[in-house]
């Protein structure tokens, strides 16, 4: 399953790219929650949603950029982390396989806010417009892309991602490599909740809960990778 011998540079690339990813998505974040009061916004109607991404163009743009850029960083991150786990064959491939599925699916999801609403909003918001019919639109479209950007995206792809990287950093040797495989094992499962929440079952602060210790799990994966290959 593992190889003792990763490429001296991946350490520092997995450590950078999870990094980035932390910090796009605090970007991503701060922005998003100040202008759209994202993501409780997730739920709102076309009524309220659609003329505040007219408001907020500028806003939205930014934020959802951020987003987009941390779900695609997730290809690179799982090859960088491969090499430094020492994964190859199938597992490495497995590996890379979810996380280029799991970024298809978030571009689609998160794309929807980035090339499809604010049109819809242009729209809804211009004299004369046709408000059910936009609306209706925007029910579809949401219900259909943030389908496949949160349940097959986050809940079932990088959820599975999540846990095989988790058990190629529990597997590695010393104290902190245990305790943060154990971590992210933890923060994989949490992310299938995503799963029933995508068909309508409510759980609150959970979801947020969930991608906030997904990101902290490795981002302190990320400082890890830095420490030397320990040898068994």
């Amino acid at each position: 399953m593992t190889d003792p011998r990763p490429s001296p540079h991946s350490g520092r690339i997995a450590a950078l790219i999870l990094t980035a990813q932390f910090v796009l998505m605090g970007i991503a974040f701060l922005v998003l929650s100040s202008s759209i009061n994202w993501p409780a916004s997730l739920d709102d109607p076309a009524a309220i949603s659609l003329p505040r991404i007219f408001q907020e163009a500028d806003a939205v743009r930014l934020g959802y950029s951020c987003y987009l850029v941390m779900a695609l960083l997730l290809i690179p991150a799982s090859a960088a982390l491969n090499d430094r786990l020492g994964l190859k064959g199938p597992i490495a491939a497995t590996t890379m396989a979810l996380a280029v599925f799991s970024a298809m699916a978030k571009t689609i999801g998160i794309g929807r806010w980035l090339f499809a609403m604010p049109g819809l909003a242009q729209a809804y918001v211009a004299p004369g417009a046709d408000l059910d019919a936009i609306a209706t639109v925007f029910t579809a479209l949401d219900s259909y892309a943030g389908g496949i950007g949160e349940v097959i995206g986050v809940g079932l792809m990088t959820g599975l991602w999540t846990l095989i990287i988790a058990g190629g950093v529990f597997a590695s040797p010393g104290l902190a490599a245990k305790i943060l495989g154990a971590l992210a094992f933890l923060a994989g499962l949490s992310l299938f909740l995503t799963i029933p929440a995508g068909f309508g079952v409510e759980l609150g602060p959970v979801l947020t809960l969930s991608n906030v210790g997904w990101l902290a799990s490795f981002l302190a994966i990320g400082l890890w990778c830095l420490t030397p290959v320990r040898r068994v």
